[in-house]
């Protein structure tokens, strides 16, 4: 008992189960031998009985037992029953002399006593024993009966017998075969059930330990996720406004230039005391400028301010207003066709601005990029640039609808799968970090959006947000 208790779980899962499935294999064979062998003998006796009654049938409907030549058709018959049924032993047939005394007159056993004799038989019957080996055998007898074309009370009259044995051999090699293969079943089973067990508790106790180290890890990999999510939005962030701070600085020295050459001509024109119109002309112009300077420094300012992390009301219309104000200096410097075309009608979204800008921004710069990279290529061609909102309803619902699309470089159909994945990008290094349609995708998931891209290389690219009105207007 001692050493039982020493043992680990895998020997005891093992002893359990040889103790529980052999002894169940055992007892199960057991029964069903013994359940088996009374059926399968009951078998034998029908088909013995069955046998010996259609060829006394044949031989009375014959007529062989009173013609002179009929004993060897009567041999035939019995080696025919022989071949078909090969557990037939032997078949004997006997018919009635002048004396009414049963003599032999066809037998399958060769050399047969034909003084041989038996009784009367009024029915068939059926007599179970066993040989000298201790093979069983049923002994079975039934009567030639002549037929009887009219009812009567009389016997039908016997006018021989039909003498068959049939052995139980058959039964006993089946059932030998069955129980050697219901031991190797057993045997088989144990081994298989044994190895599996002893593979899945050796999986299941380091499946537990890596289980429990991984759920450590999950938690510190969750905050790092969402840390390092937050990080990216405000890098690719940088990097478009570091791409704009470019463009900014040269679109905005054309202000300057011109404010510093009227101040010059104003200092002129002011020493030589000339018109007060002219003068006020001067710094109507400069005043214009100053201004057009100080919507680019605040558009710019507002871009690069943390974002609002509350939902609030906003139309869609203005934000793509305010986005194409942002870029319109790069716009210009690239004779970009732009054309804006969008649904007044539409209703406000609830979303935190500065997101939905950032997607925009994003979607809008991809395409100047593009285009700029078709200018370098094309100097004279045209280039379009089209931003569209419309609404759309599907499955019941409404749906804000942002289109941009550009003729630009496009995207080859091998990176349209790729476009999405962080750090995938297709622009020149130093150009993009590959992360502003990640971030867009992710933003647009927050509220329920999705964006789907579609393009043709070296022709047009064209990138659509849907916005769903039932998700964003929850509060």
């Amino acid at each position: 008992m001692k050493r039982l208790e020493r043992l680990d779980i895998q020997s005891k899962i093992i002893l359990l189960l040889i103790g529980v499935i052999v002894p169940t294999f055992v007892v199960v064979s057991f029964l069903e031998n013994k359940l088996a062998r009374p059926m399968l003998e009951g078998e034998l006796k029908q088909v013995g009985l069955t046998s010996a009654e259609a060829l006394a049938t044949k031989i009375e409907g014959s007529h062989w037992l009173g013609k002179v030549d009929g004993p060897p058709f009567i041999e035939n018959e019995i080696q025919e029953l022989l071949y078909l049924q090969p557990s037939v032993q032997r078949v004997e047939v006997f018919a009635k002399d002048a004396a009414g005394n049963m003599k032999v007159i066809a037998s399958s056993v060769v050399d047969e006593d034909p003084n041989l004799t038996v009784g009367s038989v009024e029915k068939a019957t059926a007599d179970f024993g066993h040989d000298e080996e201790g093979v069983g055998s049923w002994d079975i007898r039934v009567p030639i009966q002549k037929e009887q074309f009219h009812p009567s009370k009389t016997p039908a009259k016997v006018l021989g017998v039909v003498h068959l044995v049939i052995t139980t051999r058959t039964v006993n090699r089946l059932l030998e075969a069955y129980w050697k293969i219901t031991s190797m079943a057993a045997a088989f089973s144990v081994v298989i059930l044994i190895l599996v067990l002893n593979f899945f508790l050796r999986k299941t106790v380091l499946n537990e330990r890596l289980l429990r180290k991984a759920e450590d890890q999950n938690i510190q990999l969750s905050s790092q996720l969402q840390e390092t999510q937050r990080q990216l939005m405000n890098v690719e962030k940088l990097a478009v406004m570091g791409q704009l701070t470019a463009n900014f600085a040269h679109e905005i020295g054309t202000p300057l230039n011109a404010i510093g050459g009227h101040l010059q001509l104003l200092s002129s024109e002011v020493s030589q005391a000339q018109a007060p119109s002219r003068a006020n002309e001067r710094m109507g112009i400069i005043s214009g400028e100053l201004r057009r300077i100080e919507e680019i420094v605040k558009g710019f300012l507002q871009t690069t301010a943390k974002p609002v992390s509350q939902n609030q009301l906003v139309d869609l219309n203005k934000l793509v207003d305010k986005t194409v104000g942002i870029v319109k200096p790069r716009l210009d410097s690239l004779a970009v066709d732009t054309k804006v075309d969008l649904e007044r009608k539409m209703g406000p979204l609830r979303v935190v601005p500065l997101e939905i800008e950032q997607i925009l921004l994003n979607l809008v710069n991809n395409s100047l990029d593009s285009l700029n990279s078709k200018r370098e290529l094309h100097p004279r061609g045209s280039l379009k640039l089209s931003i569209s909102t419309k609404v759309m309803r599907r499955k019941g619902e409404e749906w804000a609808e942002l289109e941009v699309y550009d003729t630009g470089m496009g995207i080859s159909k091998s990176n349209l799968r790729d476009v999405i994945k962080p750090f995938f990008t297709t622009k020149r290094p130093g150009e993009g970090t590959g992360l502003g349609l990640t971030i867009s995708q992710q933003l647009a998931a927050k509220y329920g959006g999705k964006l789907k891209i579609d393009s043709k290389e070296g022709a047009w690219a064209r990138v659509t947000l849907t916005l769903p009105f039932r998700d964003t207007m929850a509060a």
